[in-house]
């Protein structure tokens, strides 16, 4: 008696093959399975690519004063027993002498008033310094020039102000040279700043501000205190030893240390990484949460094409067709659907960001890992959405399956 050859198996391209004609007989129910990827895919990739954006613009911000930036401030009580422990002039000139970890100082002395042009009342931050605050902030002048030691020394009525209050007082006109009224003095506009706005950092810069000398300043106010002194250590890698000397210059002189706040970008800049560690962790659980609702699309849609297709289940495996074979073609249809489902919405969602940046000219960059991510997830969507259906097809009775209508 002669035995039977065993039937061939199955090509991956063959079975390939037979599960685009497959999903090609109801277009519109694998298009919406795939669109329910698609959709999860693209917000997974937007949303990343434009909360990783702005991590990187308060990284940029936070890191453009400088990583070796060191600022100082009162934290003490502001009551009767506070009198004499609040920075002062002494305190500035007494750092800038015995910080040798300190390469150069400035101080700020805040006052907050309105300026009126042409029926108008601006609010603005009065901001009273010296010739190296400029430097110590890193200010970039679009127009004139930064305040000197000798407007400091002469007491001059000068101001530099911010570009955006430069254009809401003059608009298109040039403010240099021009005459600025604050309260009872007036002031020569000798340049225009360009703006600084430091993400989740209140600054004296981050309203309409106007720098003034400080003695000056001191007209307005009867207060002999200082706000803030700004420092830069001699480099990044003496930051801490300049932190150290200040303390102890501030100690020497008031008694004590702890009421003073003696702060570097260090602690913001670590502040904002473990915020961007948080957004991949949340965007993880989104790509999870929105593909997961996908693969349960696909569950309930494999889970109706096997029913409806059990006939043909039973004549394929009459004519020769394996256990395995039926799995795979089933298995392979639900992997197909996700991955195209995740393939174009990554695409879609990285071309947010490219149309944010063509459009309105802001630099948003596509998150590589997010794609990464929501093809990763899409993938195992499939697998695990996809198997039950699959060995349920092919765990399927040919003879049963013949009979099934």
């Amino acid at each position: 008696m002669t035995r039977l050859k065993s039937w061939p198996m199955i090509s991956w391209a063959e079975l390939l093959a037979m599960t685009v004609q497959d999903l090609e007989r109801a277009p519109r129910r694998t298009v919406l399975t795939i669109l329910g990827l698609v959709i999860g895919s693209a917000a997974v990739v937007a949303v990343s690519s434009v909360g990783l954006a702005g991590r990187d613009y308060a990284l940029k911000q936070l890191e453009s004063l400088g990583t070796n930036f060191i600022w100082v401030s009162y934290g003490g009580p502001s009551d009767s027993h506070s009198s004499g422990r609040e920075i002062n002039e002494d305190d500035f000139l007494h750092i800038q002498n015995e910080a040798t970890a300190v390469a150069v100082a400035t101080r700020v002395v805040v006052l907050y008033t309105t300026i009126s042009s042409g029926g108008k009342a601006y609010p603005v931050s009065l901001v009273g310094t010296d010739g190296d605050f400029a430097r110590v902030r890193n200010l970039t002048l679009d127009e004139g020039r930064a305040l000197t030691a000798a407007d400091i020394q002469d007491r001059r009525k000068v101001c530099v102000i911010a570009r955006s209050l430069a254009d809401k007082l003059y608009g298109r006109q040039s403010a240099l040279r021009r005459s600025l009224r604050i309260e009872d003095l007036n002031f020569d506009v000798v340049g225009i700043f360009h703006d600084i706005r430091t993400p989740g950092v209140e600054t004296e810069l981050s309203r309409d501000a106007v720098l003034i000398p400080v003695p000056v300043a001191r007209f307005f106010s009867n207060d002999a205190s200082i706000d803030t002194i700004y420092a830069q250590a001699r480099s990044r890698e003496s930051v801490d030893a300049a932190v150290e000397q200040i303390r102890r210059v501030l100690a020497r002189h008031h008694g004590r240390a702890d009421l003073y706040a003696v702060n570097t970008l260090s602690y913001f800049v670590g502040v904002v990484h473990r915020i961007s560690v948080g957004l991949l962790i949340v965007i993880i659980v989104l790509a999870v949460i929105a593909l997961l609702v996908g693969g349960v699309g696909i569950y309930n849609i494999m889970t109706i094409t096997v029913r409806e297709r059990t006939r043909e289940i039973g004549v394929r495996r009459a004519i020769g067709a394996r256990r395995r074979e039926i799995q795979r073609l089933f298995f392979l249809e639900a992997l197909v659907v996700s991955v195209t489902g995740g393939t174009v919405g990554a695409l879609l969602g990285a071309l947010g960001p490219l149309l944010i940046r063509e459009v309105f000219d802001l630099a948003v960059p596509v998150s590589l890992l997010s794609i990464a991510i929501a093809l990763l997830v899409s993938v195992a969507v499939g697998v695990l959405f996809g198997v039950s259906p699959a060995m349920r097809a092919a765990r399927l009775d040919p003879v049963q399956s013949l009979h099934y209508e």
